[in-house]
């Protein structure tokens, strides 16, 4: 899948969402993604990170560095803020009330 304006458009939500199982660095991020959409999805860091600081000033996200294996530098963990936890609640009840209407063109109206 193309990261079309699909993507640009969930992207907020497809970050905060990789986050509310823990912290992750851009790297896991990105993986997490690809995996979670069976490869169908892949972010690149200029469309990643620019979206990360963006939600970092909204408050919904923190970023934070961690040390990382000796000999190797730290790394920027982002952790979701509970403003972040209630924008993707909100988002989620969005994406399923748009799902639940969308399915009724696809599948018909059962």
């Amino acid at each position: 899948m193309e990261n079309g304006d699909f993507i640009k458009g969930s992207m907020g939500f497809i970050l905060l969402s990789t986050l509310l199982d823990g912290d992750k660095y851009g790297y896991e991020i990105t993986k997490t993604v690809h995996s979670l959409t069976a490869g169908r999805v892949q972010l690149k860091e200029g469309s990643l990170y620019p979206a990360l600081h963006k939600l970092e000033k909204k408050g919904l996200v923190e970023g934070y560095w961690a040390e990382a294996e000796p000999g190797r530098p730290g790394r920027k963990y982002y952790r979701i803020t509970e403003e972040g936890r209630k924008a993707a609640a909100a988002e989620q009840e969005n994406w399923r009330l748009y799902i639940d209407v969308l399915g009724r063109f696809i599948y018909g109206n059962t």
